[in-house]
């Protein structure tokens, strides 16, 4: 009799992860592994997500019930651009790279918006799902992200169902949008792709919106100077 082999679920293991500001860099905070005597992540224990006891004043003390996020921050110029434009909104970027969040970050204090902005450094996606609580965030900005074009990195790539999931769970009902910007075609259409299949989401302007408020990223203006397409589309999430 032949034996049936029956393939083993893929188990990813959780692990604890900690939010701490720089004791540096106010404004930059950290959250990243929690790691042992030999730098290696630690589990979390029963196996499940290491879940924070997180409030948006904890980043923001003077926060007024308007907060924004604003995935992929780069070096920071739509960030400082959009927060020194609304002093009363409170806009948190995100960026795994340290160099990046840090340069950032010197641009946020040279501009003078720590009270309303602060930088994420590390993965956003579990930031989201592990600490930030229901109906929380009034936007989304996701402007030329780095679309990880070979096929074996695809796994990198930020804009899932699960990631679309978190961004669903915590915006504000009402009017609950997300701003998306790139210029690689082929990473374009996957994203809205993604858009489209995700219940209660819709494309409400398609590749033709307008730079959120006129504010043009450093890779924006870059690469319109190359003659590149640029693709931002508006997104809306139903709730």
């Amino acid at each position: 009799m032949k034996e049936e082999t029956v393939e083993s679920a893929v188990v990813i293991p959780e692990f604890i992860r900690d939010l701490k500001q720089d004791p540096e860099m106010k404004g930059l905070w950290h959250y990243v592994f929690r790691s042992d005597e030999n730098r290696k992540p630690i589990r979390t224990p029963d196996g499940k997500p290491d879940k924070r006891p997180f409030q948006w004043r904890d980043i923001f003390p003077e926060e007024n019930g308007h907060v924004e996020v604003e995935i992929g921050s780069g070096k920071g110029n739509f960030l400082v651009d959009y927060a020194q434009k609304h002093p009363d909104y409170f806009i948190m970027g995100s960026e795994w790279d340290y160099t990046w969040a840090a340069f950032a970050h010197g641009r946020m204090e040279k501009r003078g918006v720590l009270h309303n902005a602060a930088m994420l450094r590390g993965d956003v996606f579990y930031f989201l799902r592990d600490c930030v609580k229901d109906n929380t965030v009034d936007a989304f900005h996701m402007y030329f992200p780095d679309p990880w074009p070979k096929e074996r990195h695809h796994k990198n790539r930020l804009l899932r169902p699960d990631f679309l999931a978190e961004v669903a769970r915590v915006l504000k009902p009402g009017k609950r949008i997300f701003y998306w910007g790139t210029d690689h075609k082929e990473y374009n259409e996957i994203a809205l792709e993604t858009f489209d299949a995700f219940p209660g989401c819709k494309v409400v302007e398609r590749n033709t919106a307008e730079p959120t408020e006129g504010i043009t990223t450093g890779f924006e203006r870059k690469y319109k100077k190359e003659g590149r397409p640029i693709y931002r589309s508006v997104i809306e999430f139903e709730k």
